[in-house]
């Protein structure tokens, strides 16, 4: 399964074909937009179907565009981020959940304002049986609340310091624990931001994560796909935000993050937080659990969502290997119907993420949306907001159908 290419790519269909009687058809060819047949004037008993020669889709193939008749009959967008919030940041606790009595503080903050968090899985730990018994916690109360879990390697071991077959013994006997227990294993963060060398990322990779964390002092790459940036310059080497005291070149206050926040909502970016020993004023890097509250209630506030380190990752992978293919246009007396294959070529099993999409209809269409419906799930929830719809979508290649009906 290829990543798409940089060029826009021309994807044959059928030959069009006609049921009932004739209808003339013109068709259109438009960067980003599918020609279809004119059926308005189409009035039969049976619908009238029309299946389009060529379809063109945008670079990624996130929009499509149906033109008819020179006009716009409606477009269909992956927005860049969940249910269109303005950016993204990701909550990472590197905290063996459980073995400190004040662990929970920070995951409480968290559920309490419906946000989500991730913390570490170092398996040797949890494989002692004074420890295994917090595994049917997580999984009855705190993956159910939002809370999820990274492979923080089976022990915590710099592993820049062995070499490829060293580091993917550790890598897989993390990730095989995790997925034995339940916990779904996809992404990574490095003990010690221990993962630059090549050989270690390509360890990582091969043991079935998606993605991993490292760190970063440098402000200028705190903020990731900022802008118009579509992919990370390292999907095994994420930059992430340094939290607590532990160096006078981290971020030990809610005052010195809060403006970094607000760059995150200007740069449209996806912000990666790296936590440690939250209102636990003894442990390694402290970080005030007031200040924490005080991070929560910004992020809250603003434009952002709430991303569990892995959704934020796959909702990325699933953007840019989208497809949003129109495979039928049909029309009775009452509708117009539209099928669209909405698919991303990636393992149905691993990424997961619905995406959220905008439809607008065009103003010269004579349409109004009436539903977005699967054959498994029927119709689907939407929302309307300034001019457009949005619904969310899983890109594992079903057909959805667009129904319309006239002004």
């Amino acid at each position: 399964r290829g990543s798409p290419g940089n060029i826009p790519s021309t994807r044959p269909l059928k030959g069009h074909t006609l049921l009932g009687e004739s209808c003339a058809v013109s068709r259109f060819l438009l960067p980003v937009a599918a020609a279809l047949a004119a059926l308005s004037s189409c009035d039969t008993a049976n619908p009238s179907k029309v299946e389009p020669k060529e379809l063109v889709q945008s670079w990624a193939g996130e929009a499509l565009t149906v033109i008819e008749d020179g006009d716009t009959t409606f477009t269909v967008t992956a927005v860049k981020w969940l249910h269109g919030a303005k950016a993204a940041v990701s909550i990472t606790y590197d905290a063996p959940w459980g073995t400190h009595v004040d662990h929970h503080l920070a995951t409480d903050a968290a559920i309490a304002r419906n946000m989500r968090m991730d913390v570490e899985m170092q398996t040797s730990i949890f494989a002692k049986p004074e420890h295994h018994r917090w595994i049917d916690f997580y999984l009855r109360e705190l993956i159910p609340k939002g809370i999820g879990f990274f492979g923080h390697g089976h022990t915590h071991a710099l592993h820049d310091t062995m070499d490829y077959y060293g580091a993917l013994a550790s890598f897989k006997t993390n990730f095989d624990l995790m997925t034995e227990w339940g916990l779904k294993p996809k992404a990574y963060a490095y003990p010690g931001s221990s993962g630059e060398k090549l050989s270690t990322q390509r360890a990582n990779a091969a043991a079935g994560f998606i993605c991993a964390r490292g760190s970063t002092v440098d402000p200028s790459k705190y903020y990731v796909l900022a802008n118009d940036t579509r992919k990370p310059e390292n999907w095994y080497f994420l930059p992430s935000v340094v939290m607590g005291n532990a160096s006078d070149r981290y971020i030990d206050t809610h005052e010195k993050l809060s403006p970094i926040l607000d760059q995150t909502l200007e740069n449209t970016a996806w912000l990666i937080l790296m936590y440690h020993a939250i209102g636990i004023p003894d442990g390694w890097s402290f970080y005030p659990l007031r200040d924490f509250e005080r991070d929560l209630d910004q992020m809250q506030a603003g434009e952002f969502w709430s991303a569990n380190f892995d959704a934020a990752a796959s909702y990325i992978q699933e953007r840019n290997h989208l497809r949003i293919e129109l495979l039928a246009a049909t029309a009775t007396r009452e509708s117009r119907f539209f099928q669209l294959l909405i698919s991303d070529g990636l393992p149905n099993d691993i990424y997961e993420q619905p995406l959220t999409f905008s439809l607008k209809v065009g103003r010269h269409s004579g349409l109004e949306f009436a539903e977005i419906s699967s054959e498994l799930s029927g119709p689907l929830q939407t929302t309307r907001k300034a001019g457009e719809i949005r619904f969310d979508v899983i890109p594992d290649e079903r057909v959805y159908t667009l129904t319309f009906v006239p002004q």
